[in-house]
């Protein structure tokens, strides 16, 4: 535990919380080294096209001092539950074309067809009709439906664009739901990420993202704090009809003070904290 954030780790998002399509945050890069001056600093991303060690040199590559084992993605989530599988299990990969060579560097047996086992949902940038046809049939014959996450956007340089959910979205409207999801806000993904950093207590943690859906629902699922920053998906009007309430809204990963999280680490929580102020979910020892 951090004697000086009262956290064993602080967990971020990336997409929306650290950068913005091809570019940072403003006073992200300085904001992150101030935070692991104070505690743990560890990453759990929603990206169901790349492993982490791509996301590891993006992260560089923007100036982040990043070291691999610290980022976990949805990628990685997903890779770790199909290698329960014997290898050449048929996969028909829906999914990026790196996460698609990454099931195939588990020795499984890519296929395009409806005699696929299992069938892996995530961003196709080249999804067509007849892998679509494919995916339901083999479905309909009991192939295990494994999606990477059910974000319906994720935020680019330019605005949003469609996420796994959207393509998730299409099986859902056949009546098809998945039986894993690998991502955030799943509490089975979001403990398995924490199992891999060897953290046994969620509640320890606080969590850090721009997505009321996926980073703050995740933190309540498993009785941990959050921050919702507004610089990717969420906007402070949609916090009042959210189930999930983060324990602070700020702009941006530069607005947190390091010292004001420390203070509300020991803090008992309030129900009705004025709004802008820390409310942590329960005072943490």
């Amino acid at each position: 535990m951090s004697r000086v954030t009262g956290y064993e780790a602080i967990i971020f998002d990336l997409d929306g919380t650290l950068y913005r399509g091809r570019s940072p945050i403003p006073g992200a890069i300085a904001a992150l080294d101030r935070f692991r001056e104070a505690a743990r600093c560890l990453f759990l991303s929603n990206n169901g096209e790349l492993q982490s060690r791509a996301l590891v040199e993006r992260l560089r590559d923007f100036g982040f001092d990043v070291a691999p084992g610290e980022v976990i993605s949805s990628a990685d989530l997903v890779l770790q539950h199909t290698s329960a599988y014997p290898s050449s299990t048929r996969i028909l990969p829906l999914t990026s074309p790196h996460l698609a060579a990454a099931l195939a560097e588990q020795g499984h047996q890519l296929v395009e067809d409806e005699t696929a086992e299992i069938v892996v949902i995530g961003v196709d940038r080249e999804l067509t009709r007849e892998r679509m046809v494919s995916g339901l049939r083999a479905a309909l014959n009991g192939a295990i439906m494994v999606a990477t996450n059910e974000d319906p956007t994720y935020p680019g340089e330019n605005g949003l664009r469609p996420a796994a959910g959207a393509y998730v979205g299409f099986f859902r409207g056949m009546g098809i739901e998945p039986a894993f999801l690998c991502g955030k806000p799943d509490e089975g993904a979001v403990r398995d990420a924490l199992r891999l950093w060897q953290i046994a207590e969620p509640s320890n943690c606080l969590f850090v993202g721009d997505n009321l859906r996926t980073d703050i629902e995740a933190a309540n699922r498993v009785g941990a704090d959050s921050i919702l920053v507004l610089s990717g998906v969420a906007r402070r009007q949609d916090t009042v009809a959210a189930t999930a309430k983060p324990s602070l809204i700020v702009e941006s990963v530069a607005e947190i003070d390091v010292a004001v999280i420390a203070e509300g680490a020991g803090r008992t929580p309030t129900k009705d904290a004025p709004a802008g102020t820390w409310n942590p979910r329960k005072a943490t020892a």
